[in-house]
């Protein structure tokens, strides 16, 4: 079972065993402009993601 990761309304799915950082630099994104919660805990960007694990996504938004 692959981990899914969801943003806003579209799912990912990536599999093995990756970082939060790993996974989200093979979605492209930042980990500096995107907070990662799994359970309703935020993961920092070493904490391991695995197969069958469903995280949600959540941007950063910052402004003046």
């Amino acid at each position: 079972m692959p981990i899914t990761l969801i943003l806003r309304k579209q799912q990912f799915q990536l599999e093995g065993t990756l970082t939060v950082k790993q996974a989200l630099e093979q979605l492209g994104l930042s980990p500096e402009s995107h907070l990662v919660v799994r359970d309703g805990e935020m993961l920092n960007e070493n904490e391991p993601l695995r197969n069958g694990e469903v995280v949600k996504l959540v941007p950063v938004i910052s402004g003046g």
